[in-house]
């Protein structure tokens, strides 16, 4: 296994790196300095974005652009992907060794120690990694993504959560969809509104289901107190 030095990680926001290389499109400068950047990415975002740039060999220790900050800047599509890949290979080697389709999140964890970075620093030099090899299109395990890094619940899962005692909803047949409910009446009305009235036309097992509805819905306004002025 070949040994690397233990040079720390790009920890810089991923969403500053990506500002930058958007900045860029206007121009790229004969050399990268603070005058450059500095009305843009001001105190330590700037350090960061600057040691990120030459971590990753976009430009030499002068600041000077390298041909992949170019590319990295003016391609498109696939053809930019594939080189963020061939940067992000350059510099993660003891990332890329692992299977990052199935890594667990130790393995990922021990890989970016080898780097020498502080447990503090640690955190958000994966979450630079993180974002940068989804950017570039690389495959990472569930394990590696799970519950981090921006992972929101969906709108599904967040529907699915049980509704607080007495809000929740009766499932109805097609034939009794909710009504529209008018927003200033009172949570009871608002409630007995979205049932349509009783249509004797209905099949049997639709007037059933309507029945065992309303009763339910009945027992949960009134609940135990007997009314619905005493549950207010």
């Amino acid at each position: 296994m070949q040994e690397r030095s233990r040079t720390v990680p790009p920890y810089v926001p991923y969403r500053t790196f990506r500002t930058f290389l958007e900045f860029l499109l206007d121009g790229i400068p004969d050399r990268i300095d603070r005058s450059v950047w500095g009305y843009r990415f001001s105190g330590s975002s700037g350090s960061q974005l600057m040691t990120t740039l030459k971590v990753l060999k976009l430009v030499d220790e002068d600041g000077r652009p390298r041909e992949e900050l170019g590319l990295l800047v003016f391609a498109e599509g696939e053809e930019r992907r594939s080189v963020l890949r061939q940067v992000l290979r350059g510099f993660y080697g003891p990332v890329f060794e692992l299977d990052l389709a199935r890594a667990t999140r130790g393995q990922f964890h021990e890989a970016f120690r080898r780097f020498g970075a502080r447990e503090g620093v640690l955190t958000k030099c994966e979450a630079f990694f993180i974002k940068a090899a989804r950017d570039a299109d690389v495959e990472l395990s569930q394990y590696i993504l799970a519950g981090r890094h921006g992972a929101r619940r969906s709108s599904s899962s967040r529907s699915q959560r049980p509704a607080p005692q007495g809000e929740r909803s009766v499932h109805l047949p097609a034939e009794l969809e909710p009504a529209p409910v008018h927003p200033q009446l009172s949570v009871a009305e608002k409630i007995l509104q979205k049932y349509p009235d009783f249509d004797p036309s209905w099949a049997p097992e639709v007037q059933s289901s309507w029945l065992s509805g309303m009763t339910r819905l009945y027992g949960a306004l009134l609940g135990p107190g007997g009314s619905e002025e005493a549950r207010e």
